[in-house]
């Protein structure tokens, strides 16, 4: 039996039992009560919807929440309220609108979103980068004209957000043949789940699958298997930040009312395969509907929509959730790029790839005006992370998140040399293994960039310099040293830079 079937026949089982004898009502409290009711449910009716109130919450709709991965800024859309853009055209528009989390917890009233944003009948945001600066938006826009259903991504620039740019998803405007359909972006930008139905006109949706190409076009959606997918509607679909677990609604059978918030997580390496969707329970789902769910990084607290003890028809509200209920714990990384002469911050873009050579993971831009950056980062590998901006040597780092911990927010400042005679930079990502002068292959990230530098740059001269810890033999350490800024200088050669670089132990 259905976990929610079990809870409705266990409830109305004890009032019946209360109504017929407050004797034996008194005794099944004492006893019997706690058989007849599934632990697991009894602990979910515990959980409380905390409305987000006014400042978020109106007397109108307010649908698709979107919380940014460090939980201080929340994105949502208003339905038919008389400021949205479109209002006059269509009393049911829907626009974006923003609340900023302040100091004391609370959100900041509510704000509506001007130019280059709202320009449609229908607008949304399904993604938004750990850095905040790159939102992905409803529909297909190019020099402010709507194409059609689609997608498109706007960027923080210096004097405000570009206008919304299309991306291409192969083949999307030719399966999307359903009434609805929307995303959400992982935190690392290269995968994006889809819900839209291929049958005309249908209300039944599905979850599908895109990845991110090197031209930055999307491939062509695959639909995620059984028991992800079934012949009811699934939609509003969210990717944790731990990029492992999945949040989506459904109105399969066995639920709580219309739409039920539902959970799986992948099961190996790759993304096609699931485990089974749990329901989240009665304290997160109700008799009414609930949708579009959304967590930050830290995965303490969910939001999503209910039409449970609503303002208006549906409200924003704020779920704390139970361990088994949150996503793997993931790192935010944050900190300035600046440069390293005066200290004022650059606009730079980060990028962060596994030392195991697996490719690049992902790639952030710093705030325009502030030069700060943001990253998230699953647990379980080493990264290297490295700084570059236009006129400035990048520079990298590492950090080793092998060892499986709690979520945390790092601070880490990156410092770019601006490329002038006499600039000294440390390469962090070289690596060999103890007392050897083989490269690693962790180290051919680095190097490649060294090598980019060197090709846009070409009357660069370099000196390439080493040096060892001070463990044993200086004189064998000194050698150790020269072989090793060889390696570095070999490796060099072998993509045709030229050997006019001295090399110095």
């Amino acid at each position: 039996m259905k976990n929610a079937d079990l809870f409705r026949k266990t409830k109305n089982c004890l009032l019946r039992l209360k109504k017929d004898s407050a004797c034996l009502s008194a005794t099944l409290l004492t006893g019997s009560l706690l058989l007849l009711w599934p632990a697991d449910n009894f602990s979910q009716q515990s959980v409380m919807q905390i409305n987000l109130g006014p400042a978020v919450n109106s007397e109108y709709n307010e649908l698709r929440p979107l919380i940014s991965p460090d939980g201080k800024t929340l994105y949502f859309i208003r339905e038919g309220h008389p400021q949205n853009t479109r209002i006059n055209r269509v009393k049911d528009c829907q626009d974006i609108w923003v609340c900023y989390l302040q100091a004391d917890n609370s959100w900041s009233q509510a704000q509506h979103l001007e130019y280059p944003f709202n320009m449609d009948f229908f607008n949304g945001i399904f993604g938004i980068t750990p850095d905040g600066n790159t939102l992905l938006l409803r529909g297909a826009w190019k020099n402010d004209k709507y194409l059609g259903p689609g997608f498109s991504v706007s960027h923080k620039k210096a004097k405000g957000w570009s206008s919304p740019e299309m991306i291409e998803v192969k083949d999307f405007r030719e399966m999307n043949k359903g009434r609805y359909y929307g995303s959400c972006l992982s935190n690392d930008g290269n995968v994006m789940i889809l819900y839209f139905s291929e049958i005309p006109d249908s209300k039944n949706s599905d979850l599908y699958i895109s990845f991110r190409n090197q031209d930055n076009s999307w491939s062509r959606p695959v639909k995620i298997k059984e028991p992800v997918n079934s012949e009811y509607d699934e939609s509003s679909p969210f990717l944790a930040s731990d990029e492992k677990t999945l949040y989506f609604a459904s109105d399969r059978p066995g639920g709580f009312g219309k739409h039920d918030i539902y959970m799986t997580r992948r099961t190996g390496k790759g993304w096609d395969e699931w485990s089974a969707p749990q329901n989240l329970g009665p304290g997160i789902n109700s008799e009414g509907w609930e949708a579009h769910y959304s967590l930050d990084a830290k995965g303490q607290y969910a939001y999503m929509v209910s039409q449970k003890n609503s303002t208006g028809k549906a409200d924003i509200v704020k779920i704390e959730l139970k361990e088994e209920e949150k996503p793997n714990p993931v790192v935010l990384l944050y900190g300035k790029v600046m440069n390293m002469k005066n200290n004022q911050p650059l606009q730079a873009t980060i990028t962060f790839e596994p030392l195991s050579g697996e490719g690049e993971a992902g790639k952030a831009e710093t705030d325009p005006q502030t030069g700060i950056y943001k990253i998230v980062l699953p647990y379980g590998i080493e990264y290297g992370i490295s700084a570059s901006a236009k006129g400035f040597i990048s520079i990298s780092d590492f950090i080793d998140l092998s060892d499986v911990s709690a979520y945390k927010e790092i601070k880490n400042d990156l410092l770019l040399a601006p490329i002038e005679v006499g600039t000294t930079i440390r390469l962090n990502n070289i690596f060999f293994d103890f007392g050897k002068s083989e490269l690693r292959p962790e180290s051919y990230p680095e190097l490649e960039r060294l090598v980019q530098l060197m090709k846009e740059n070409p009357k660069m001269t370099i000196l390439l310099s080493g040096h060892t810890d001070n463990v044993g033999n200086p004189h064998s350490n000194l050698k150790l040293s020269e072989e090793r800024v060889n390696a570095v200088r070999d490796y060099l050669i072998s993509k045709n830079m030229q050997p006019w670089f001295p090399t110095v132990p």
